[in-house]
């Protein structure tokens, strides 16, 4: 299994990223520093213009890094990486892989109010077209064994739930762990996999206003389950929600438009939504004892818990019946 979690994200001093900055790219107007889980991200500008500085995790391999930037290239998305002033779209420096990247203008969903109707159908929207662009990419390095691969959720959930300190969340993480070996694992077999961004959390999406909006951050790019998308974005923008079926639905509806689901992926999501949550605390609690200064890595830990235990008291049947509706499937 990838190991970038294992390892801290770069370090390198604010005057040694300028040097790289300047070598290889003629930037030499630093901004400021980004958060991020595992690489290190720094804003630079030049004129009008802001680019990001991205030092690759360590652990990070070359094909993974030219697997992201052919995505980029392919789904055609406003996240472009630039070459260096040599040409070269990935340079290698004390062992990290570098890339300059694009900065894209506008607010993380995180930060971004209201969240209305038409914002969440629209970011379905978006996602659908890059998973219909994605559907039939190929690379070498599409098959990655990543924590963040939901195809890993149970081996995750076995592996750091015992860190999970409170008794409540502990038999949440149990439950959602029985229902999906229960539901989910015997079936499959029957759902469509491909390549996914797979990480479409509230800091990942960048809102212009809400008809635009778009995706960064192509790190955690896999070969998983196709529903992992929607799933995933699901599990994010429905935190802090007083009604997150409803939310879920709006982005559930504007994905289906573009990329329709399956029925089994509609019967199943639900429980990847809750899945996706579990795995994101859990693996917050390993990174914590890691990392217990990085604020970054456990910033969306506590509303997770707070929607967790919501969730728990909504009825299984109504979402599922509100789900497939939206779709246009029979109940």
């Amino acid at each position: 299994m990838s190991n970038s979690l294992r390892h801290l994200a770069p370090e390198f001093s604010i005057d040694e990223a300028k040097e790289i900055a300047m070598k290889f790219y003629n930037l030499n107007e630093f901004v400021c520093q980004l958060p991020s889980e595992r690489d290190q991200n720094l804003l630079f500008q030049n004129n009008q213009s802001k680019f990001i500085l991205k030092i690759s995790n360590i652990s990070e391999i070359y094909s993974i890094i030219d697997m992201q930037n052919c995505v980029m290239e392919h789904i055609n998305t406003s996240s472009r990486c630039l070459p260096s002033l040599d040409g070269q779209m990935i340079i290698t420096y004390k062992n990290h892989f570098i890339r300059l990247i694009n900065y894209l203008p506008g607010v993380p969903l995180g930060n971004y109010q209201p969240h209305t109707a038409k914002l969440l159908i629209n970011l379905g929207k978006v996602l659908g077209e890059i998973d219909k662009s994605l559907y039939e990419f190929k690379h070498e390095s599409m098959k990655r064994d990543l924590y963040w691969n939901m195809m890993n959720a149970e081996k995750i959930i076995n592996t750091y739930k015992h860190l999970i300190i409170n008794k409540n969340h502990y038999e949440i993480i149990e439950n959602i762990l029985k229902e999906w070996i229960e539901f989910v694992i015997p079936q499959v077999s029957l759902l469509r996999c491909s390549v996914i961004h797979n990480d479409a959390n509230d800091y990942n999406i960048i809102v212009t206003d809400e008809e635009n909006v778009c995706l960064i951050d192509f790190g955690d790019l896999c070969e998983t389950f196709t529903v992992c998308e929607a799933a995933i974005a699901c599990a994010y923008i429905i935190l802090d929600k007083d009604d997150p079926i409803d939310a879920a639905t709006n982005l559930i509806y504007g994905y289906n438009e573009i990329f329709p689901f399956e029925k089994i992926e509609i019967d199943l999501i639900y429980y990847f939504i809750r899945m996706r949550l579990a795995m994101s605390v859990t693996i917050s609690a390993h990174q914590k004892q890691i990392q217990p200064d990085n604020h970054y890595l456990v910033i969306s830990e506590k509303p997770a818990w707070n929607l967790l235990e919501k969730l728990t008291n909504i009825d299984l049947n109504i979402v599922h019946q509100t789900f497939r509706s939206i779709c246009h499937f029979s109940n």
